[in-house]
């Protein structure tokens, strides 16, 4: 297989986490460690990432870096980004932690550009998947409709809505409450 086949090669479900993201969106991405088993598997080892530059903005309460990933003769450059707010235990942010939190995203980016992960910025577009489940935001949204109306749902039946069922009864939910 070549490289590019192994960098591009889509990950195991289990690899592919999600979160929120803005306007209700799950975002899809993958953990540091699986990008450098890819890149290992790629590269066969051969290949490096260092921080060109780091910022740690104490009043806007975020960490930046630059960070180079160099595969043979193949050189990419991406921004990674941490916003950091204080450790209640310590009283004061731990920078250690942020710095490579920042690194690690920087590293990712770097190798989204060779190939690594790129078709999930593409399913995003597209539209969420039907077997891809209801997000925790969506739930939320589901319970506090309901509720206006006096109304529940048992817990079980919203953990098995997927994010396309979870999207037709909140517009389905709002419309009533329009009527």
């Amino acid at each position: 297989m070549k490289n590019r086949e192994i960098l591009e090669k889509k990950f195991s479900k289990k690899e592919v986490k999600h979160r929120p993201g803005k306007e209700g969106k799950d975002l899809f991405y993958i953990e540091t460690p699986s990008v450098i088993k890819r890149l290992n598997e790629a590269f066969d080892g051969e290949w490096s990432f260092e921080i060109k530059e780091k910022e740690i903005d104490l009043t806007r309460g975020y960490i930046w870096v630059l960070g180079r990933l160099t595969c043979g003769n193949i050189v990419k450059e991406q921004f990674g980004f941490k916003a950091f707010a204080p450790n209640h235990e310590k009283g004061f942010p731990d920078f250690g932690d942020d710095l490579k939190a920042a690194a690690s995203d920087a590293l990712k980016k770097c190798a989204t550009l060779l190939g690594v992960g790129l078709y999930l910025y593409e399913e995003e577009e597209e539209g969420p998947s039907p077997t891809r489940p209801a997000s925790e935001k969506q739930k939320q949204f589901i319970r506090n409709l309901l509720k206006t109306k006096g109304k529940t749902m048992p817990e079980e039946t919203l953990a098995k809505l997927t994010f396309e069922e979870a999207s037709k009864l909140i517009d389905r939910l709002k419309n009533e409450e329009s009527n």
